[in-house]
């Protein structure tokens, strides 16, 4: 099976759920910008979200330094080895005794949901997936998980983040602790990091590098202990610095007046000229570039096979397993970005005709 398009008529959720439900191995690459992500898939499982040919932006690094498994001079440590032994990462941190192999495949389970979370908050891109077992990488811990239980997870969190950010608009609020609070019995893990750094002078972006977790974690955390009365909002984000405009002397009668009109005449004069090159001058230099650049219109010939009746029933399946329960109706399927408005309009016009 081989897939291609954009993010804009075949959504994210939709590809996953027709990988596993299809129970396929390959490598979808997601492509966003400069951005480049890929998800490997063995039998419709999530294996990995590492791309062995691009050793120097592993994702699983920066999230071994950002969750506080590993310090920097140790991976500095351990790319040297890297680099002279030409083994692979997991390999090199199991056998230097880094981390554990129960340690590590947390870590590697763990870094796989956080990048799949930010990879459903991708409105627009293109995707591709080629269906070879071959691509599917093997190393010194592996992990088997599953997509939809990873998606239910990441959509999860993108409906919560939505409601924290609405608590903690910016982060640059400062929180403190609530006076005469009662102590919190029970606190997970991610709380017990947190409320140490709640001390009235520490912005939240501060708290979510100092406390070792990924971004949701702490939000969740802080969302929590707010709930419960134990922390309050001590500042919210301060005002941006503005420096004063200088004073400007009053003009001067005769000389400084005709100085004051000639620079009027020469802004009148840029402004024409400006208005000018974008009008007529630019069109006839970037058409080449927009005619070589411009994107081939319409849906990939992979993608064309699976009609709306079948991409709405995919959706349909995607919400039940991610929300719990059905939609409503097709309606809720495009609110929610489970379904492109376009397929929901001509599934709709073709339902209506068959109707009649």
């Amino acid at each position: 099976m081989a897939l291609q398009g954009n993010l804009d008529d075949f959504s994210l959720p939709e590809i996953l759920q027709l990988i596993a439900v299809q129970q396929k191995s390959g490598v979808l690459k997601l492509t966003a910008g400069e951005d480049l992500a890929v998800i490997f898939f063995d039998g419709g499982k999530v294996v990995s979200t590492r791309d062995r040919r691009r050793n120097a932006k592993d994702p699983l690094k920066p999230f071994l330094i950002k969750t506080g498994r590993i310090t920097e001079p140790q991976l500095r440590q351990v790319e040297t080895i890297e680099t002279e032994s030409r083994r692979e990462l997991t390999d090199v941190l199991l056998s230097g005794n880094y981390l554990t192999t129960e340690q590590l495949t947390k870590a590697l389970e763990d870094q796989v949901q956080d990048t799949l979370h930010q990879l459903l908050t991708w409105k627009t891109g293109t995707y591709h997936f080629s269906g070879d077992s071959r691509t599917v990488p093997k190393f010194a811990v592996n992990v088997r998980l599953n997509t939809e239980g990873l998606l239910m997870e990441s959509m999860r969190r993108i409906d919560e983040m939505a409601r924290y950010k609405e608590a903690f608009p910016s982060p640059a609020m400062v929180l403190r602790p609530k006076a005469l609070a009662s102590q919190l019995k029970d606190m997970t893990e991610a709380e017990r990091r947190v409320l140490p750094l709640v001390d009235g002078l520490r912005p939240i972006r501060d708290v979510i590098t100092q406390s070792k977790l990924i971004e949701f974690e702490v939000y969740e955390a802080l969302h929590h202990l707010l709930d419960v009365g134990v922390i309050e909002v001590s500042l919210s984000a301060a005002p941006p610095k503005v420096t004063p405009l200088p004073a400007t002397a009053p003009a001067r009668a005769g000389g400084a007046g005709l100085r004051g009109g000639f620079a009027l005449a020469l802004g009148f004069l840029a402004l024409t000229l400006s208005f000018g090159v974008g009008r007529y001058v630019a069109p006839l230099l970037l058409s080449p570039v927009a005619r070589h650049a411009a994107p081939p219109q319409g849906t990939p010939p992979q993608i064309s096979g699976i009609d709306d009746a079948s991409r709405v029933a995919l959706a349909r399946d995607t919400y039940r397993a991610v929300r719990g329960t059905s939609a409503k109706d097709v309606t809720t399927l495009v609110r929610e970005g489970f379904l492109p408005g376009d397929v929901a309009r001509a599934y709709a016009a073709r339902t209506a005709t068959v109707r009649r």
